[in-house]
């Protein structure tokens, strides 16, 4: 199910939460966490019922390979086991096929493929629940009762795009009894940030998806049809990722949960290490701990630390995406952090506002690779971006053409150009989110504002598509 349509915004949500609170009458907790895993699994099963037996599965095992491991002198063997057993099940559904198509290209072979269809979220509940097996292997978390950890998987808010949250986190808040009940101001900032990000999505994000399908289909693209492509795909990413992180923030206040920032202005960052601190935060924190600090991080000299990058990096690629682009994408970006280790005290002598700007074309360029289907398809755009012999401002009008309203050409151009500018004028200057949330007071500005964004959110969700990050 996607928070940006009908049947969860007007249906599962409100059921879920006046039976939620309505539990609060009892004396038993417990019941009410029983209800919020039931109601959660309906969520993440409610598109494909298959997918129930594969988290169910997963919970299952990573809880008892905890239990044991938590109460075992020799706790090594368990957590192999469990990196395995986690590994295996995210490379089987995520990485088969894409690893015995290149067994059959590389040496001419006929392997079966099996088109596995990815269950949603698979990358994100796996990764949070190996990282809660490397907490207990190192004595940082306690395992506690299964439903607790059921909880601390499944809570739809952030089951099936993140953030990637800690047991520690995230337990404590629904064993805290004050939480249990329905409260009025937590709940309106909540729908608050919800329906900010629900704008985000499916105004903003959805509307610039139009221009970025028109734009990678076609070939032959000139300067400007190239840069409008790109641009068009690095504004929808950003305000796809950023609205879902409102919407999942907001979900969590609702029911009385702190969900992790996830989300920071990221293209005000003035390098690429400032960006994935403030993109993905928590995926950069599970990078962090799990892979670039245990191989040392920067304490055995400018050597290491740099292939220590490269391999975080290398690994955040992979585990983007099932393809050679990510792989790549993941490659250029760890290029681009080691460069700035290197050459750090030379680049702190330039002037901020170029600095950001650099960091923003290379993001810009980098998410051509995230986007695009095959190299060729990349290498299209790129041309594009570089063909400075065909300015190209007549294809705007084939990359605005959405089969139900025929503007003049001149419109064309100026709506797609005017819709970018107002956009890159919002992602410089505008609030984001954790500004919104500090500054929010329950009067009525904020509430014809969520009103407003709901309503107009409401108009443009027919589409009905879903947020980028579910397919990882």
């Amino acid at each position: 199910m996607v928070y940006s349509s009908y049947q969860f915004i007007l249906v599962f949500l409100p059921i879920v939460l006046l039976v939620y609170f309505g539990l609060s009458r009892l004396n038993d907790a417990r019941i009410q966490k029983v209800f919020l895993v039931l109601a959660s699994l309906f969520f993440y099963g409610y598109y494909n019922r298959a997918y129930l037996l594969i988290i169910v599965s997963s919970i299952a095992a990573n809880y008892l390979i905890a239990i044991f491991m938590q109460r075992a002198e020799r706790k090594k063997p368990l957590l192999i086991l469990g990196i395995l057993f986690n590994v295996g099940l995210i490379g089987y559904f995520k990485y088969y096929d894409f690893f015995i198509s290149n067994v059959n290209a590389l040496f001419r072979t006929s392997f079966f493929l099996r088109n596995i269809a990815l269950p949603l979220g698979i990358s994100f509940f796996t990764f949070q629940q190996l990282s809660f097996l490397i907490s207990v292997y190192k004595g940082e978390e306690k395992v506690e009762d299964l439903l607790d950890y059921s909880v601390f998987v499944t809570f739809f808010p952030q089951l099936v795009a993140g953030p990637i949250v800690l047991y520690s986190e995230m337990i404590p808040q629904f064993k805290d009894s004050s939480r249990r009940y329905f409260n009025t101001e937590n709940f309106c900032r909540g729908l608050y940030l919800f329906a900010i990000g629900a704008f985000k999505k499916a105004v903003i994000a959805d509307t610039v998806s139009l221009f970025v399908d028109n734009g990678f289909a076609m070939s032959g693209l000139g300067l400007a049809a190239g840069w409008v492509t790109s641009l068009s795909y690095t504004f929808q990413i950003y305000f796809d990722f950023s609205g879902y992180s409102d919407m999942a923030i907001g979900l969590g206040k609702m029911f009385n949960i702190n969900i992790p920032q996830n989300f920071d202005l990221p293209y005000r960052s003035k390098s690429i290490s400032e960006f994935w601190r403030r993109w993905h935060m928590t995926l950069g924190r599970a990078l962090s701990t799990y892979v670039y600090f245990p191989l040392g991080g920067s304490r055995k000299g400018l050597a290491r630390t740099c292939f220590n990058l490269m391999l975080t990096f290398l690994v955040s690629g992979i585990w983007h995406g099932a393809a050679w682009t990510f792989i790549l994408w993941g490659v250029l970006h760890g290029v681009f952090a080691v460069l700035e280790r290197i050459f750090k005290n030379a680049l702190d002598k330039i002037p901020d506002l170029i600095r950001k700007a650099v960091t923003f074309l290379i993001v810009n360029a980098l998410w051509v690779l995230f986007r695009a289907e095959s190299f060729q398809e990349a290498l299209n755009v790129y041309r594009g971006m570089l063909n400075f012999g065909n300015p190209g401002l007549y294809q705007l009008q084939e990359i605005a053409f959405d089969s139900l309203v025929n503007f003049p050409g001149v419109i064309d151009i100026v709506y797609v150009l005017g819709i970018l500018l107002a956009l890159f004028l919002v992602i410089i200057f505008g609030k984001g989110s954790m500004e919104l949330d500090r500054d929010f007071e329950l009067n009525r500005k904020t509430s014809v504002a969520s009103a407003l964004c709901l309503m107009i959110s409401f108009i443009c969700m027919s589409k009905g598509t879903v947020f980028i990050y579910f397919n990882f």
